[in-house]
């Protein structure tokens, strides 16, 4: 009998054990962060990595723990978004999320995460501004007058963007179908190329935030603008929802972390990048490198991101585009 009960608490002792040691080694959410802080960047230079780092540099005058880049590129960055969604949900790794391995990557590949399952969502903090250029020596003075030309003229006209089904040659195909007006697509290797190609006279219109430069130059004339609003750096120029295209066609930039992050933990983090958004150095430099600062909480980017997933999963099946 003895020996039942001697068996009995010893048992009882082990599963408390079991229970409470987990918790033991588990940090207090309050005391986050205790250590220094990851932010993995799927790209190696560019806006995204340039922002990204100019937010860690301010997270980590406010959190007094360093917030350290690390670039993992490759695979039109899936590999660094994969990083991020194998991590452990601590608040230590997180990243930069992107639009393209996010949104519309994983209806025309095979990725190893699931973009509205498989992460935390802590803030958006820009707009890309992509810009529809025509040479500044077309006959093209708006972009009615372009389409217009287009509908005279089926298939003479061509036009490009960075990546093939990409956001921005997605978002022009919806456009050019509204329209009704047919075009033919001039596949390029990215924005650069697409810049050069227009300015060579070898395409038409180019929708890439590349050929701001040479707008400013006077050798390219933008007719529209993919943002939200329209752009304090060109005023004069209408946002292709003036025009009449209502969907929401913006490509953004934030930060993300792996699913099942303590709210506490997902709070801080929030509100750090908030401060750091907020500094007005990060705002200069968002518009020196032609991005449009865009602040969204993590519940807010969260339903931007979901709808735009939803969004490009029909747009990209109506196009054609390979499926996975």
């Amino acid at each position: 009998m003895k020996r039942n009960i001697w068996s009995h608490g010893l048992l009882v002792l082990v599963l408390l054990i079991l229970i409470v040691r987990p918790c033991l080694g588990a940090e207090d959410p309050a005391k986050f962060p205790s250590k220094p802080i990851t932010m993995i960047i799927p790209t190696v230079g560019g806006s995204s990595d340039i922002t990204g780092r100019k937010l860690a540099d301010l997270a980590t005058k406010i959190l007094g723990q360093p917030v350290v880049v690390e670039n993992k590129a490759g695979g039109g960055s899936v590999i660094g978004t994969t990083v991020v969604a194998n991590a452990a949900p601590d608040g230590y790794t997180i990243g930069k999320a992107s639009f393209g391995p996010l949104v519309y990557v994983p209806h025309m590949s095979s990725v190893p995460y699931k973009t509205k399952e498989d992460f935390s969502w802590i803030m958006q903090y820009a707009d890309t501004t992509m810009v529809f250029c025509v040479r500044a020596d077309s006959p093209w003075k708006t972009f009615k007058d372009f389409v217009e030309d287009a509908r005279r003229n089926p298939g003479k006209l061509s036009f490009s963007s960075p990546g093939l089904y990409g956001g921005q040659h997605i978002f022009l195909l919806e456009v050019f179908s509204i329209e009704q007006v047919k075009l033919n697509y001039i596949p390029v290797t990215g924005g650069a190329e697409a810049a050069t190609q227009l300015l060579g006279g070898h395409i038409d219109a180019v929708l890439t935030s590349e050929t701001i430069p040479h707008v400013r130059a006077g050798k390219l004339r933008a007719l529209a603008v993919q943002t939200e609003n329209r752009h304090e750096q060109f005023p004069d120029l209408p946002t292709f929802k003036e025009l009449g295209y209502t969907r929401d066609p913006v490509i953004w930039f934030g930060l993300f972390a792996p699913k099942g992050l303590h709210p506490v933990v997902l709070k801080k983090l929030q509100d750090t990048f908030k401060m750091a958004y907020d500094d007005p150095s990060f705002k200069e430099l968002c518009y020196k490198l032609d991005l449009v600062p865009v602040y969204r909480d993590s519940e807010s980017f969260k339903a931007v991101v979901h709808r735009d997933f939803d969004i490009n999963a029909q747009l990209l099946k109506q196009f054609g585009a390979p499926s996975k």
